[in-house]
């Protein structure tokens, strides 16, 4: 369906459109003309026949909680959008810049969009990350939806920003908005086979997801649960079967064990805890707080020359070892 360039912001004001950037599952993103600054998330009509009430008050909500917590890192309701008709449709937020991080977290994509990239640069966006969740949670929102084709970071900088957010969980003046979408292998065991509609997600819940994210961005992608020539991520995790646990005996060979071997102990114990006995009780996950600490010691470290800066990678000639400090 063709749809007409124009929309009104809450005062009635015209605001013509540009290209339409994206199409996603619930509707469709718009440039906006005079601002390049900004986008326009237009909801697709069956989806505002069937959700619209409910869509527009969550927004509502949020756009209440902008001014006092949001920064342009994520990509927040800023103001009401409407058709023609006066009718709501969406709403305009501030436009990301920079890659998706899911480019980042491939061992041969990466080179493409991050050129140059090294543990330096990962361990700053992760870091940039955190402290963005650590911010969402202070104002009592949990991400629930841990995807990282929703996470954009620019190549030049550390610089983070995360969109998408239309669909995070919160609680404001007593009513709870649920996150209704997710990926079974970035979800915990607590929240398996449930629907997400119906899940309730907590600080606990969201950093075993985040753990997932940390660990496919330093292990270029592969997967915490993803063991070669056994079950499927899923089955894993429910099961807190990780093969880089204690003994070690099914961590993938090659440059995958380096990748592995080059963390530091801090965080790879924070990693196998998480994993296994965390995967079962929620209280034994490493915290947002513990992350960042272990992040911001294992960047020190870096700059340092205590630990490997360059990327060991699939295809690239093994070279020496450097020794870690202990």
């Amino acid at each position: 369906m063709t749809r007409a360039l124009v929309v009104r912001d809450s005062q009635g004001k015209e605001r013509r459109l540009g290209k339409r950037l994206e199409r996603g599952g619930e509707g469709e993103i718009y440039a906006l003309r005079e601002r390049p600054d900004v986008i326009v998330k237009w909801y697709y009509p069956e989806v505002l026949d069937k959700r619209g009430e409910e869509l527009h008050r969550k927004v509502e909500a949020m756009l209440g909680l902008r001014d006092a917590h949001m920064t342009r890192d994520v990509c927040w309701p800023l103001i009401r959008v409407f058709d023609e008709q006066h009718r709501w449709i969406g709403f305009a937020m501030y436009r990301a810049r920079g890659v998706k991080m899911s480019f980042l977290a491939h061992a041969l994509l990466y080179q493409r969009y991050f050129p140059g990239l090294d543990r330096r640069r990962i361990v700053g966006y992760l870091l940039r990350f955190v402290e963005i969740v650590q911010q969402l949670h202070e104002a009592g929102v949990c991400i629930g939806d841990y995807n990282l084709n929703n996470v954009f970071c620019v190549p030049s900088s550390d610089q983070v920003t995360l969109i998408d957010c239309d669909s995070y969980q919160l609680r404001v003046d007593g009513t709870f908005y649920p996150c209704p979408v997710g990926s079974p292998d970035m979800t915990p065991k607590e929240h398996q086979g449930v629907s997400f509609r119906h899940t309730v997600r907590s600080p606990r819940s969201e950093v075993f997801s985040l753990a997932i994210v940390l660990f496919k961005c330093l292990m270029l992608g592969r997967h915490p649960y993803d063991i070669v020539g056994g079950d499927d991520p899923v089955r894993n995790l429910r099961r807190g079967n990780f093969a880089y646990g204690r003994g070690q005996r099914e961590v993938p060979q090659g440059v995958w064990y380096e990748l592995w071997q080059e963390l530091p102990d801090t965080i790879r114990d924070m990693f196998v805890t998480t994993f296994t006995v965390g995967a079962e009780a929620p209280v034994q996950r490493a915290t947002l707080s513990q992350w960042h600490a272990a992040l911001s010691e294992y960047r020190d470290a870096l700059a340092a020359g205590q630990h490997a800066v360059r990327l060991a990678t699939p295809g690239r000639p093994q070279r020496s070892k450097v020794m870690h400090a202990r």
